[in-house]
């Protein structure tokens, strides 16, 4: 069972779920919660704001596990800021001689030197696994050939130390969890979004978010390039609003009405702008409209292009530009990008169902890949469980129960036993009853109610073996 918060510019999201045999990823509980400004950029920016909306979607969770015998102990964070990026560090080596049998100890060496590396400002988010050169030739894995010279490649992700700082003291000071991680959201995202073979091909992986745009460039099954590009889909409400919109009219307008592409034809038709206080419903043409969309949206992906450029395997990703995120959602994207020269280009409709499910229209939170992939994919790369056992009161044996324990003992041990000595015993106890009785008919005060024992093994996993049961050939009755 695992827990994982995801604070995002536009929304805070939570999600509790377990994987199943077959290794999916199955949800029991999901929140998405407005940001309301607390969160710019991907970083928190009021962590008494953030930390009051985390706290309401943990409590959901621990509403949730009510019952259970368990509670939320720990959570995973996923990230995706404008500070997160990737950074390739080479470790060369060279061996005297016919060279070294290459062990696991000298992988684990390699890796350790890399750790040592300090970056001003910055702390190591997680070591990619890396690619080698042994003797001139690329292989995926030295363990058990001979080398001569090694130069190992390796993926560093890197995010500002002031971040890693703010995340420890929510979950830790705020929420009074555990941190059992922090993810790089668009690596998360990746893995349940990528197959194997795409990344081996090479693609382009593009997340336009709300304050961000999110840029991961693969090769060969390698991560060559993650940047974010602070800029996303949130920059074409404010430019509308600067046509006297209110900021939330120009977000519904946005999504519901207007396109990424203007056509001669959009001048034939009006948008009504909502009236407010002091001003009279305006109609605007909507192919005004629609061109201060494109500009923006040409801006964006002119930027993400570039940045594919610099990843220096530009010409060599077969399997072209992915988009995922709110700000593909804007009409004509897919035209847009045609304009733009951005071939083979593909919009994210779905997750791998190998790795996720979910029963179909039962909550809104995963209407749309763009709102779960990567929270999905923190729940799929998560190694720790999250729940611990919670805080349960056990009921005492009566004596009566007690006297019954002691007298089926007694049968086990001798067949033959005094059933004269049984009842002098029931006996003894009945007068101890009557003896409580007078004693509270005497004190009147009410008393405590005893807490029950509810805890048990087997009932709280039943619900997720049902859920799993699908996965089970009907003739197996173990």
């Amino acid at each position: 069972m695992y827990v994982a918060l995801e604070p995002g510019s536009s929304h805070l999201s939570g999600l509790l779920a377990y994987k199943d045999a077959l290794g999916r990823v199955v949800p029991m509980a999901s929140r998405r919660v407005e940001s309301k400004g607390s969160i710019v950029h991907g970083t928190i920016y009021n962590i008494d704001a953030a930390s009051a909306i985390a706290k309401e979607i943990i409590k959901d969770f621990d509403r949730e596990l009510e019952g259970s015998g368990y509670s939320i102990s720990q959570v995973y964070i996923s990230i995706d800021c404008r500070s997160l990026h990737s950074l390739r560090h080479i470790v060369s080596h060279s061996y005297d001689g016919d060279g070294i049998l290459a062990t696991e100890e000298h992988v684990k060496e390699l890796e350790e030197e890399v750790l040592k590396e300090q970056f001003d400002g910055y702390e190591i988010l997680s070591v990619l696994p890396p690619y080698y050169y042994v003797n001139g030739r690329r292989e995926n894995s030295i363990v058990g050939m001979l080398c001569r010279e090694v130069r190992a490649y390796y993926t560093l992700l890197l995010v500002r130390k002031t971040y890693v700082r703010l995340i420890t003291d929510l979950v830790e000071k705020r929420l009074r969890l555990k941190l059992a991680g922090i993810l790089a959201a668009p690596i998360c995202e990746a893995q349940v979004i990528l197959s194997p073979g795409i990344r081996q091909m090479g693609c382009a992986l593009v997340n336009i978010g709300a304050d961000c745009t999110t840029v991961s460039v693969y090769k060969e099954d390698a991560l060559e390039l993650l940047r974010v590009y602070p800029v996303g889909g949130n920059a074409v409400t404010s430019d509308l609003s600067t046509l006297h919109i209110l900021r939330e009219d120009a977000e519904e307008i946005k999504c519901s009405q207007l396109s990424t592409v203007s056509e001669m034809k959009d001048g034939d038709y009006f948008v009504e702008i909502p009236s407010f206080i002091g001003k009279e419903p305006q109609q605007i043409r909507l192919l005004d409209l629609n061109r201060c969309v494109q500009a923006r949206m040409k801006e964006i992906i002119a930027n993400v292009q570039a940045l594919v450029e610099s990843s220096g395997v530009a010409n060599r990703i077969d399997g072209g530009y992915i988009f995922t995120g709110g700000g593909c959602l804007i009409g004509r994207f897919n035209r847009l990008l045609k304009d733009m020269g951005t071939n083979d280009s593909i919009q994210i409709t779905s997750v791998n169902d190998k790795l996720f499910f979910a029963e179909p229209n039962t909550n809104e939170f995963f209407a749309t890949p763009s709102q779960y992939a990567s929270i999905v994919g923190a729940i799929y790369c998560a190694t720790k469980g999250c729940l611990e056992v919670a805080n349960t009161v056990f009921s005492p044996l009566t004596e009566q129960e007690d006297l019954e324990k002691d007298t089926s003992k007694t049968v086990q041990q001798d067949e033959s036993f005094d059933n004269s000595s049984v009842e002098r015993s029931i006996e003894k106890e009945e007068n101890k009853s009557e003896t409580d009785d007078r004693n509270r008919k005497a004190d009147p005060s009410p008393k405590k109610e005893e807490k029950k024992n509810k805890f048990s093994f087997g009932k709280v996993f039943i619900d997720i073996l049902d859920a799993a049961s699908n996965a089970r050939p009907e003739d197996d009755k173990e």
